[in-house]
C-alpha cells in the first residue's frame, strides 16, 4: 500500500511538472513567436525618440550680390515636458494648479510672460508633446544666461538656437523671394478651407514656418 501511495504522489508531482513546464513553453511561444513583433517594437519605442530639426534656409541674392533674404539667430527658452504634470483638461484643477506654482509663475518673471499665455501655449496642439516645448522665442542673451545659471530653481528650462528669416531689402521683390511664416489654420480667401490639415497629410509639423 506505502508503494502504491508512493507511485501515486509520483505521478501527480509529474503531472504537475509537465502542466508547469507546458505552460512556461506556452508562454515563451508566444513571447518568442506571437507577440514579438509587437513587443520589439515596444522596446525600440522606448528606446528611440525621433528629434525633429528644422533647416536653416539659405540667402537669396540679387544680381549685384545683395542680399534679400537671410536668416538671424533666435534664441528660445525650452521646456522638457516629462516634468510638467499632465492634462490640459479643464476639469484637471489639480494638474494645472501644479503647474501655475511650480512653472508658469516661477517663469513668468525671467521670460516677461503671463502666466496664461504660458499655459496656453503648453495646451496647445500646435507643438509635439514628445519634444521639448518652446516656451518663448526671440529672448535676450541675459534672459538666456539668467535661465541658465539657476538651473536648480528652473528645472526641465534649456536654451535652443533657431533662425528667423530676415528681408533686408522687404518689400522688395517679394514676389520673387517670398515670405516665411507659421502654418495659417485657413486660407483667408477661404475662410472655410483647412489649411493646417493639408499641410499635415504633407508631413508638416503645425510648428513649421513655411
Amino acid at each position: 500500500m506505502a508503494g502504491d501511495r508512493r507511485n501515486t504522489r509520483l505521478a501527480a508531482l509529474g503531472i504537475v511538472a509537465v502542466l508547469f513546464f507546458g505552460a512556461i513553453g506556452v508562454r515563451v511561444w508566444m513571447l518568442q513567436v506571437v507577440n514579438a513583433p509587437t513587443l520589439r517594437q515596444t522596446v525600440i519605442s522606448s528606446t528611440e525618440r525621433t528629434v525633429v530639426l528644422l533647416p536653416k534656409r539659405g540667402r537669396i541674392f540679387d544680381a549685384k550680390g545683395r542680399v534679400l533674404a537671410d536668416d538671424s539667430r533666435v534664441l528660445v527658452i525650452t521646456l522638457d515636458r516629462s516634468l510638467v504634470p499632465g492634462s490640459c483638461a479643464v476639469s484637471a484643477v489639480s494638474a494645472r494648479k501644479k503647474r501655475y506654482a511650480e512653472f508658469w509663475n516661477l517663469l513668468s518673471g525671467p521670460l516677461d510672460a503671463p502666466p496664461d499665455t504660458l499655459e496656453s501655449r503648453y495646451c496647445s496642439p500646435k507643438y509635439s508633446p514628445t519634444e521639448p516645448l518652446p516656451l518663448k522665442e526671440g529672448v535676450t542673451e541675459a534672459q538666456a544666461l539668467y535661465l541658465l545659471e539657476r538651473r536648480e530653481q528652473y528645472p526641465g528650462i534649456d536654451v535652443e538656437t533657431t533662425w528667423q528669416r530676415e528681408y533686408p531689402y522687404a518689400p522688395l521683390a517679394s514676389h520673387v523671394v517670398g515670405y516665411l511664416g507659421n502654418i495659417p489654420a485657413a486660407n483667408p480667401a477661404n475662410p472655410g478651407s483647412d489649411v493646417a490639415a493639408s499641410y499635415l497629410k504633407q508631413g508638416y509639423l503645425l510648428s513649421e514656418k513655411v
